[in-house]
This record gives C-alpha cells, structure tokens and sequence, in this order.
C-alpha cells in the first residue's frame, strides 16, 4: 500500500490516497461554503509529504463550493526531497515485514505438527521400552528354569 498520490494545485485528485479525521479548528467544526464539516486530509504528494489540508468533498461534483485550504504550513525543500524516499523505504519495510509475518505462521503451523509427531513417537517409544523390558525379565526368567 503506497502513501504516495497525486493531485491539483487546488483539490486532491480523484485517485488520490491520505488518511483522513474529523477536524476543528478550536472548538468549532470547520464547514466548507456548502455546510459540510470537513475532514482533516493528509497529502502524501512528493510536493507536500504529510501535509494536512481541508477541502469540499464535493470536489468531484459540479456542485463544490471550491474550498480548499491548508492546515499546515509549507515544508522546507529538503524535507520534500527527504520524506518520499523515506516513506518509499517504509512501505517497502511493511511489505517485508508482512511477508516476514505470514512465512513465521506458516513455519509455527509446521513445528505444531512436528512437535505433535514427535509427542506420539515419544509415547510410541515408551511403550516398546516397557516390552523389551518385559522380554528381558521373561527371558531372565527363563534362564533360571534351564
């Protein structure tokens, strides 16, 4: 799952992806021109990395009011060229990861049923300890008749 997107000067483009929540400035609940309370909207653009903004989510429709604006300040260059890379670098640290995970699974399920085999060999190997056991006394045993 990239955090990476794409979108206008002015909205979020249509296939655009960052986190939302609901948000106020203070106490108030900050509404677009059409009324709606607005979400809290993370850019995850190379131009504006983790840069929260507020727009009208009609945005698509020709019925938007045309709100927009940013809630955070403009980053510092360096930290455009530096943020990208290092979100590319998590997410490919998360997929790693989640592969990682599901191999571990599939290797725990695996060493469940070893451990399983290795209980029923145990108690197999217990129970021929006592027959040989046996054998020796019957056969001492009969050793004494002879």
């Amino acid at each position: 799952m990239s955090r990476q997107s794409t979108r206008s000067n002015q909205f979020p483009a249509q296939n655009s992806s960052g986190s939302r929540s609901s948000s106020s400035y203070g106490n108030a609940a900050v509404r677009c021109h059409c009324g709606i309370q607005l979400e809290l909207v993370t850019s995850w653009t190379d131009d504006n990395p983790g840069r929260r903004f507020q727009a009208c989510p009609n945005y698509k429709m020709s019925s938007c009011c045309g709100f927009f604006r940013w809630f955070d300040e403009e980053m510092c260059s360096r930290s455009k060229e530096v943020i990208p890379g290092l979100l590319r670098k998590t997410n490919k640290l998360e997929l790693l990861l989640a592969a990682e995970q599901e191999k571990n699974k599939f290797v725990q399920v695996v060493l469940e049923r070893q451990a399983n085999v290795l209980e029923k060999h145990s108690a197999v190997m217990e129970k021929h300890s006592v027959v040989i056991e046996d054998q020796r006394n019957l056969t001492a045993e009969l050793q004494m008749f002879k």
